[in-house]
């Protein structure tokens, strides 16, 4: 990334080329995923290996169970995308963000938790509209929203 191309003022306007979405972060979301429906099969271990080989990393043992490997994607999460943004939201999608950010300091010195409903974001309601209108019963607003 060049420095030089960033806006210096609050205008929103650049032509930095921003990266969203890296290849290693698909592989990682693949093997999350792929890890919580079926377990720990040769395609996660796959995806994960490809990343930490082409930094010199050894691959993962063999044999390890669905919460065991689990664990060690979240770990590799945390490594691989550090410093990218995706933290936070990991943490929230782990139900872990209450565990390890249980409250903050605000600039007023104020400590600060954050409601349960704030885990999961509300759906629009022109979508909850449009559901019923089709009369979807099974779609609804997320509950505390």
């Amino acid at each position: 990334m060049d420095s030089t191309r960033f806006p210096t003022t609050y205008a929103t306007q650049s032509d930095q080329n921003w990266v969203f979405l890296r290849y290693a972060e698909v592989l990682l979301m693949y093997a999350e995923a792929q890890n919580e429906a079926v377990g720990p099969d040769a395609s996660v271990h796959a995806a994960i290996d490809s990343v930490r080989q082409r930094v010199g990393m050894p691959v993962l043992p063999a044999g390890l169970s669905q919460t065991d490997m689990r664990s060690r994607i979240q770990h590799e999460r945390r490594i691989e995308l550090a410093m990218e943004g995706q933290r936070f939201f990991d943490l929230r999608r782990w139900r872990l963000d209450r565990v390890l950010i249980p409250q903050v300091k605000d600039p007023t010195n104020a400590f600060r938790t954050f409601p349960l409903r704030d885990t999961l974001w509300p759906v629009p309601q022109s979508e909850v509209d449009i559901a019923k209108g089709y009369n979807n019963r099974g779609f609804y607003q997320t509950p505390g929203w």
